[in-house]
């Protein structure tokens, strides 16, 4: 089944400015419409190249983690995935705040992990305050992508 449950504002031209906010079904599908809807919010606020491929590489593991990861074959109800992006200000430097949620249960992680398994490690060297946090109501995973510079408004 595909088709983005909802996002939060109902389209991107009445989001507020410096915030995205999305929740798509947990399916591979979705993670195309994702990216689509992160890099038209990224050039809404003109964030540089560089934190944009970040963000993109970041969302894009984080979100698939969920997808892969979280859900199980029995689940009843519909697995989902929410996606929040805020511009925030740290002190001088400007960061793009990330959180995505999940609502199902990992799998216990593999004692000797093979080829896989470094999305985390990646989202961990490319943010700063990266956290995952679990419990039985699903799986938080909180960074922030810094803005080194932003584009000046044209």
């Amino acid at each position: 089944m595909r088709g983005h449950l909802w996002s939060v504002p109902n389209n991107d031209d009445r989001q507020e400015r410096g915030r995205l906010r999305l929740r798509h079904r947990a399916s591979a599908w979705e993670l195309r419409e994702i990216r689509r809807r992160v890099e038209r919010w990224a050039g809404q606020n003109r964030l540089p190249d560089d934190a944009v491929i970040d963000l993109q590489l970041a969302v894009g593991e984080a979100v698939a983690n969920g997808v892969e990861h979280a859900y199980r074959e029995n689940a009843t109800d519909v697995p989902t995935v929410e996606v929040d992006l805020e511009l925030r200000a740290q002190g001088a430097l400007q960061v793009v705040a990330v959180t995505v949620v999940d609502h199902g249960r990992w799998r216990p992680v593999r004692a000797r992990p093979r080829y896989r398994g470094r999305g985390l490690a990646l989202i961990e060297r490319l943010s700063r305050q990266f956290q995952v946090s679990t419990s039985g109501h699903g799986t938080r995973v909180c960074f922030e992508i810094p803005l080194h510079r932003l584009q000046p408004v044209g």
